[in-house]
């Protein structure tokens, strides 16, 4: 499975630099993030974060079927009380470069269609000062890095003569899979 993941993105990334670019930013926008099945283990323990965050994006425009769409998910904390005492906070953020290739560029007047891969980097900030009945106390505070890759897709229609919404759908893998979907909105710039 790695290994033919790695081997469509440098596909992906081959074809995207084979044709003519010139990325130009023409899009600014954002919306609201649900993910679902984002849980990572430490130290033995299992943390989630299954919950909405905000998500901020930028598109550039590198040819007619191609865009490149850095953006950054930041995550409500998750908070969890034991009934022995103590508390664990989880707080996520994500940072995510994918490429858009878009299924019907000919004819995008209204709406367009696209098939999403990328990179996926994402923080993990947890905090956990509790009594375990097994373990007796647990204190844990830590940062941690974890990357991924992303695949997915998405649709975007025309409300205005500036102004876009979009719906995306990508599953994350990594060490913390997780399923996202985001709706939001877009500004032409």
């Amino acid at each position: 499975m790695k290994n033919t993941l790695i081997f469509v993105f440098t596909l992906l990334f081959a074809f995207s630099f084979y044709q003519q670019t010139s990325a130009q930013l023409n899009k600014l926008g954002g919306g609201l993030t649900l993910a679902m099945g984002n849980n990572i283990e430490y130290e033995g323990l299992e943390y989630t974060n299954n919950s909405f965050g905000l998500n901020l994006r930028a598109n550039y425009k590198l040819n007619k079927k191609l865009d490149l769409v850095p953006h950054l998910n930041i995550y409500l904390p998750k908070k969890i009380e034991y009934l022995l005492g103590g508390e664990s906070t989880t707080t996520v953020f994500a940072f995510n470069i994918n490429i858009h290739y878009i299924l019907n560029y000919r004819n995008r007047n209204d709406f367009y269609i696209y098939l999403l891969g990328g990179f996926h980097g994402s923080g993990w900030n947890i905090n956990d000062d509790h009594i375990s009945s097994i373990e007796g106390p647990i204190k844990h505070q830590k940062f941690l890095l974890v990357p991924g890759a992303n695949l997915g897709g998405g649709i975007q229609f025309k409300v205005g003569s500036k102004t876009e919404v979009f719906a995306e759908v990508k599953y994350i893998i990594s060490e913390a899979h997780q399923l996202a979907f985001t709706p939001g909105i877009l500004f032409h710039l």
